[in-house]
Order: structure tokens, then C-alpha cells, then sequence
């Protein structure tokens, strides 16, 4: 397979430890790391430049603003976009493409194709943040299904899922019937559709991993298995970041943990306001105080703690709780 890693300014002290952990821990071949960049990287592999890419930041810029978005997210649409046109970036790949976000490394041994020849995708984060159960349903409102379902013709969930869990293994013959079936219904380019059909009101108006998760296994379910990925993701604001993955490599962990991530993100307290999987008690704590938090998905069960100095990934306060610090 080929690996596709969008890197963005802020992740250039991570990507170094995110491609030697998948080389080291990929039980699948890799052809090839292509890396999406403003500017050349100080590694010896294939660089793309962004600006070369389309839509430019600037014409995802446009769009948006064309249809009332009020957020600096262009960045972010773009990233979901040349994710979602990966085999059009990197034209050589042949049947798999697995994206890889620059922030997100695997600590154990891991495979994304089986011998059957089909994908191994993710089934990431509850489409509902429901703490320390295992049991969850489909929320009765949430933006990404519902700008996947204005979007697609007939697209639909296959469980209560998300499938975002910063990688995806792309299948071409998948991508290009999605492609296919969104610029016959909307008379238009794909990314033209796809920003259209986002909410514009909210900072995370549309999501790539989940319309793709999902048409996947609704459409060619023969294709594709889905499955948990056990990880611990730090988050945190990009003006006041604490951590890098470095850290969280180097921290403990508990056992099953198969990739730790940490992430950090613009406009951080206007994303976790307007993140409509985040139950409103739960937002509530969130936003209260805006922290660097870990994420702790083990098999579909979710926890959530602050992230203190030092970081330990086992986690200092009880499990499924927020602290008030």
C-alpha cells in the first residue's frame, strides 16, 4: 500500500516519530510515503506540494465564505479534502492508500488489509460521547451524518460508530463510486458538493472519515471490515500546546493501547462548543476550563481525564472522570 500524511506548520515536530512507528509496526508493505506540505521536509521522501493541489486553500476559503461560514476552518476542509481525493494526489497508488494524520503514531503491531484483500477501518470514536459504556446509539442530531446525508444519495450509518480516529484506508474502487455518485447528484465537482453541504455554522461542519467509514461498509461491505483501534489521544489548544507526541510516546500506558495520538487544535474552546457528539454535561466541564484532555478508547468504552505534567496515560484521576483543575 501507499501511505498518504498531510503535515501542517504545527506538526512538523511529530512526523518524524509518526513515520518511523509505522514503518516499524505496519504488518502490510508500504510502496511508499507521500508527505502533503506548504514546503519541502528535511526527510528523503516524496514531498507534494500543497499549493499545487485543487481546491487551493484559498478556492476552500471562497467556498466557505460563499456559504456563510463565519470560522477560520478553511485549513481544516482542506485537509478532508485531500484526504478524500488521495488517489488523485498521489496518482501511482495502486488498490490502498492509507491516510495517516502527522500527529498519531501505532505502538504496536497493526494491520490495515487482510489476506482476504479487504480494508481494516476503524470504527473510532461513539458518534455520542456516552462515558464508560460500551453500549451506544445513533445521537437523534448530529452535523456529520447530516451533511453526509445531504451529500450522498441514500448514505446512511451502519452503527453508532464515527470512524474518526486519524487514519483511514482508502480503497479506490470505493472512493471513486463515492465521487461518482456525488457529482451525478449535485452537477458539480466533488469538493465543490462536499463544502456546500457542510454546516456552516458550526467549526466542524463535516467530517471525511465518517462519510467515508460508512459508505464503505453500507455499499461494499464485501470490501471492508471494521474493527477497534485501542488508543490514547491528547488534546489540546495549538496557542498554549503542552505536549507533543514525543510525550505521550514516552508515557505510560496501560495494556491494549495499540496507537497514542496529540493533537493540537485551532480554535480549541470554539470546537469543543460547537461538537454536537459531546453530551451538553459534558460540554459543560469542558469548556468550563479549557485543558489539554486524553481520550482513552478501549474497544468502544470512552474516558476522559486532564492531561497533567507528567503525563501518564494510565491516567492519575479516576477513570471516566473530568477534573475541576
Amino acid at each position: 500500500m501507499d501511505v498518504l500524511i498531510p503535515v501542517a506548520p504545527k506538526d512538523l515536530r511529530n512526523i518524524a516519530a509518526c513515520i518511523a512507528h509505522l514503518r516499524q509496526h505496519s504488518r502490510n508493505p508500504i510502496r511508499a510515503i507521500h508527505l502533503v506540505a506548504r514546503a519541502p521536509l528535511p526527510l528523503d521522501l516524496p514531498w507534494i506540494d500543497e499549493a499545487k493541489l485543487e481546491p487551493s486553500r484559498a478556492q476552500v476559503e471562497a467556498a466557505l465564505a460563499e456559504a456563510g461560514c463565519r470560522h477560520e476552518n478553511a485549513s481544516w476542509y482542506f485537509q478532508q479534502l485531500t484526504k478524500l481525493s488521495c488517489f488523485r494526489v498521489v496518482s501511482q497508488a495502486k488498490r490502498y492508500l492509507l491516510v495517516l494524520d502527522a500527529d498519531y503514531a501505532f505502538v504496536s503491531d497493526i494491520e490495515f488489509v487482510n489476506a482476504a484483500g479487504q480494508s481494516l477501518l476503524p470504527m473510532g470514536y461513539p458518534l455520542h460521547w456516552n462515558l464508560e459504556t460500551r453500549e451506544h446509539t445513533l445521537p437523534q442530531e448530529h452535523t456529520a451524518l447530516a451533511s453526509a446525508a445531504r451529500l450522498v444519495p441514500g448514505w446512511a450509518t451502519v452503527d453508532p460508530y464515527s470512524g474518526m480516529q486519524h487514519h483511514m484506508v482508502f480503497d479506490r474502487t470505493i472512493v471513486d463510486e463515492l465521487i461518482r455518485r456525488v457529482e451525478r447528484h449535485h452537477a458539480q465537482p466533488f469538493w465543490k458538493a462536499f463544502l456546500a453541504t457542510a454546516d456552516a455554522s458550526k467549526w466542524t461542519g463535516a467530517s471525511e472519515y465518517v462519510l467515508y467509514r460508512h459508505f464503505a461498509a453500507a455499499v461494499f461491505p464485501e470490501r471492508v471490515v471494521s474493527r477497534h483501534v485501542g488508543a490514547i489521544d491528547v488534546i489540546q489548544s495549538a496557542e498554549t500546546a503542552a505536549f507533543d507526541l514525543a510525550d505521550v510516546l514516552a508515557a505510560p500506558r496501560r495494556h491494549g493501547v495499540q496507537a497514542v495520538g496529540c493533537h493540537s487544535f485551532l480554535d480549541y474552546e470554539q470546537r469543543l462548543a460547537t461538537m454536537d457528539y459531546i453530551p451538553e454535561s459534558l460540554r459543560a466541564r469542558l469548556t468550563a476550563t479549557p485543558r489539554p484532555l486524553m481520550l482513552d478508547l478501549d474497544e468502544g468504552r470512552l474516558r476522559i481525564e486532564s492531561a497533567r505534567v507528567p503525563l501518564s496515560l494510565w491516567g492519575a484521576q479516576p477513570a471516566g472522570h473530568v477534573t475541576n483543575a
